[in-house]
């Protein structure tokens, strides 16, 4: 069981607060068990919280299996952290967004990234829409418009090097996308910042 003298939350109040709360800073730390039902949890799970009587506290899966609890099938506690199904979403998002921040959706559609990842291109536009709040296009527009920011302001290439170097596949495409976002084209925003 969790006690005071380990690297743990070391009151039960805190132990109990990190589950009410599901603080995802002590997911891996510690796991709660549930006497009424014979299961234990991470303290993230989204499950229906149990009475704090009925709660009892340990520092590692193992000590729970020991002690008789069965794994949450919904949180699923005995995988290594990241590895459950509560992290599915942002891990895969995480490294769609890796994938394009790399250049995948430059020429490529949404599709084909998905199908990449071994995904449906639905569940990959949900993905990224609920952890980043944006499409996955726009999300790459995003990225190859920071990216040619940093080009022009960092060294002295032509602009159209930089708008391929961005990712876009035409100089007319750049040029309109750094209008929308900057209020003016690439190279009066480079002159602007020297001068300025």
């Amino acid at each position: 069981m969790v006690t005071g003298t380990t690297r743990y939350p070391p009151t039960p109040s805190a132990l109990h607060e990190a589950v009410d709360t599901r603080d995802p800073r002590y997911d891996g730390v510690f796991f709660v068990a549930i006497r009424s039902t014979g299961i234990y949890c991470r303290p993230i799970c989204p499950s229906r919280r149990a009475r704090r009587e009925n709660r009892v506290f340990f520092a590692s899966r193992g000590e729970a299996e020991d002690a008789g609890f069965r794994p949450c099938r919904r949180c699923r506690p005995e995988l290594a952290p990241g590895q459950g199904p509560l992290e599915v979403v942002p891990r895969v998002a995480g490294e769609a967004v890796e994938r394009i921040a790399t250049g995948a959706l430059d020429g490529r559609s949404v599709r084909d990234l998905a199908e990449d990842l071994g995904l449906s291109e639905r569940h990959l536009r949900r993905a990224i829409e609920r952890e980043f709040g944006v499409a996955p296009r726009d999300l790459a527009a995003e990225l190859r418009l920071r990216k040619a920011t940093d080009l022009l302001r960092d060294t002295a290439l032509p602009v159209t090097r930089i708008a391929y170097l961005s990712g876009f596949q035409s100089l007319r495409r750049f040029n309109a996308a750094f209008l929308e976002r900057h209020g003016m084209p690439p190279s009066a925003w480079r002159r602007a910042q020297v001068t300025g």
